[in-house]
C-alpha cells in the first residue's frame, strides 16, 4: 500500500516541481489553466465530496451515524447533491478548493497504510510519508478557507523565475523522497 501513497503523492509533486525546474513559464500556464478550469473543478469536487462520504460512512461515529444512515445511501446521496452544489455555487477558485479538500482527506487513509510500519523511535524511509501527509493536511485547511491566497501565492513564485526554479526544485526532490519511501517502506 504505501508503494500505491508513493505514486499518489509523489508523481504530481515530481512532475509539478520538474516542470517549474525546468520551464517556469510552462508551470505558470499549467497553473493558470488549472485555476480557471471548470472541468477540473468539477472533476475533483466530485472526488472530494465522495471521499468525504466514505470517510463519514466508514469513520463509526454515533452522531455522524444518527444523522447521516437513516436510510441506505443517505450519505452518498448527499455528497452527490453537494457535489453538484458547490460546482454551481461556488466556481470561484473551486479547482484549487477541491483539491485542497482532497489535501486534508490524504491523512485519514495515508496513515491507515504508514501507522504499521512506523518504528517505535527513531527514522525509516516512512516517515517522509507521514510528514508529507501532515504538510498536506496544514496546506489544506489553509488552501480550504483561502484558496485565492494559495492562487497568489504560487502565481507570484511561478512570475519570478529563480523562485520557480527553486520551488520546482524543492517539490521535485520532496516528490522523489515521497516515491523512493513508497518503495523501500
Amino acid at each position: 500500500m504505501t508503494i500505491f501513497w508513493g505514486l499518489i503523492l509523489g508523481v504530481p509533486l515530481l512532475a509539478f516541481g520538474g516542470l517549474g525546474l525546468c520551464s517556469p513559464q510552462k508551470a505558470k500556464a499549467a497553473a493558470d489553466r488549472f485555476f480557471a478550469s471548470r472541468p477540473v473543478a468539477a472533476v475533483l469536487s466530485a472526488a472530494a465530496w465522495a471521499w468525504t462520504a466514505y470517510e463519514c460512512d466508514t469513520i463509526g461515529i454515533d452522531v455522524f451515524n444518527m444523522i447521516l444512515k437513516r436510510f441506505p445511501g443517505e450519505v452518498w446521496i448527499l455528497a452527490a447533491v453537494l457535489a453538484w452544489l458547490t460546482v454551481i455555487w461556488m466556481p470561484k477558485n473551486l479547482p484549487v478548493r477541491a483539491l485542497m479538500g482532497i489535501f486534508m482527506l490524504v491523512p485519514a487513509e495515508l496513515f491507515k497504510a504508514t501507522r504499521p510500519l512506523l518504528p517505535d523511535s527513531g527514522f525509516a524511509p516512512v516517515t517522509i510519508l507521514v510528514i508529507l501527509g501532515y504538510v498536506l493536511a496544514v496546506i489544506g485547511m489553509y488552501g480550504m478557507f483561502y484558496p485565492w491566497r494559495i492562487e497568489s501565492a504560487l502565481d507570484r513564485i511561478l512570475s519570478n523565475a529563480k523562485a520557480a526554479r527553486a520551488f520546482g526544485a524543492a517539490l521535485a526532490a520532496f516528490g522523489a523522497a515521497a516515491l523512493v519511501s513508497g518503495f523501500v517502506a
